[in-house]
């Protein structure tokens, strides 16, 4: 509900599937790490196997469709340390930490807030509007959000009673 606006409003196609190769990426990571997570307790090489996991799916992107121009400036080196250790390192942390708090699947579900968080940065960094749509897209994941954790709890529940 919140992206069929955005991306109906003359979204760059190559953008857009650019943006699907990550999520692809992404799964193929979190496919990838998701046994090992069980297995081994070193959070942080379990990130750096997801980060090379997704820069290895990205790259063959990039050489066919960007130029490799590197003019070294301290706002490059500013935005890719906040790159690597907020979104990157930082974010990640937190997931693997809600993830063995709460469970994978429940903590799977915190993932469709990710276009509403994408449409308030928009709005205050770039001036773009939230529209009526934006506001009902996020009832509608809060509510998806909100039956997964009521439907964890309550399966939870039953499994206390018949043990």
């Amino acid at each position: 509900v919140i992206m069929a606006g955005k991306v109906s409003a003359g979204a760059d196609p190559a953008g857009v599937a650019v943006a699907f190769v990550g999520v692809l990426a992404l799964t193929v990571a979190t496919l990838l790490v998701g046994g090992t997570f069980a297995r081994n307790p070193n959070t942080l090489m379990i990130v750096g196997v997801q980060m090379l996991v997704g820069f290895a799916t990205v790259l063959p992107l990039s050489f066919a469709f960007e130029d490799w121009v590197v003019n070294p400036t301290v706002s490059l080196a500013l935005a890719f340390a906040w790159t690597t250790l907020v979104p990157g390192l930082l974010a990640t942390l937190v997931w693997f930490g809600l993830v063995r708090r709460i469970g994978p699947t429940a903590a799977a579900s915190f993932h469709f807030l990710n276009p509403f968080f994408g449409v308030v940065i928009a709005a205050l960094v770039l001036g773009e509007a939230i529209t009526g749509r934006d506001a009902l897209g996020v009832a509608v994941i809060m509510a998806g959000i909100l039956a997964v954790q009521v439907s964890r709890r309550r399966i939870a529940a039953a499994r206390a009673v018949t043990r």
